[in-house]
């Protein structure tokens, strides 16, 4: 074809016919240009396509990890559920310095000992986010979600390290120091201890403001982490519904 356009170039020239060559060599280059537009728009074409494919992939998977997630989310729930009703308990008896309630007291304050973090794994959403694809999101609510877990899970993150301090800093030390953490512990834990050593002084349990502050601050926290959990199932259950109708 090169060969073919090169001859009628040639020939023009011959008969000298330049005007005629000047108008051909000019049709001939817009062509070319015609030509270059059309592969780099069907090259944007396929690189959109492409894009496409990728983030409905990506869409797929979400979906996929966030059905899985709410699934999590309810057992963290009633987990931390379990612990709330029986900080309370415990408060209930410290307040009311009833001395035959201790064996109920055993049942319920070693859940005040009890630090359970929420070490959530969201690898396709990480993936996600660290390939730039959220602000391909098209979908404004979609999008707004997305951001919205991000942050959920920042904060939340920020929540688990909040548990293991106070534990570490300020439960912990307590327990080891003022009570028989083997006969106090949750009956869960329990069962795996040898029970004896020295008896706790449950007088001094219950007059001791550093026990009524550390067992209502652990409330305060357990509180806190069933909210952000539960504004978490929301967001969730929200995003399973837009993820769902991006997909389909």
């Amino acid at each position: 074809m090169i060969k073919f356009f090169r001859n009628i170039r040639r020939s023009l020239l011959n008969e000298g016919k330049t005007s005629r060559y000047l108008k051909y060599a000019l049709g001939e280059i817009i062509l070319v240009v015609i030509g270059i537009l059309i592969a780099i728009q069907v090259n944007n074409w396929n690189q959109k396509r492409l894009e496409k494919d990728k983030m409905q992939s990506y869409f797929n998977k979400l979906s996929e990890e966030v059905e899985e997630q709410i699934l999590v989310i309810h057992k963290l729930i009633e987990s931390e559920s379990y612990l709330e009703k029986r900080h309370k308990k415990a408060l209930q008896i410290l307040a009311s310095k009833n001395q035959d309630s201790i064996p109920e007291l055993l049942e319920n304050i070693g859940s005040i000992a009890t630090a359970w973090t929420n070490n959530l794994s969201y690898e396709t959403f990480n993936e996600f986010l660290q390939q730039g694809l959220l602000i391909k999101v098209e979908k404004k609510e979609l999008k707004q979600s997305l951001l919205e877990l991000r942050d959920a899970l920042i904060f939340l993150e920020r929540g688990d390290v909040y548990v293991d301090n106070q534990y570490n800093s300020l439960i912990e030390p307590f327990f080891a120091k003022h009570i028989n953490y083997s006969n106090a512990a949750l009956p869960m834990y329990r069962e795996h201890f040898i029970v004896g050593g020295p008896q706790t002084d449950f007088n001094f349990l219950f007059e001791s403001m550093e026990l009524w502050n550390v067992a209502t601050l652990k409330l305060e926290t357990t509180v806190g982490n069933l909210r952000t959990l539960r504004n978490l199932l929301s967001l969730l259950e929200k995003l399973k519904k837009q993820l769902h109708e991006e997909i389909h």
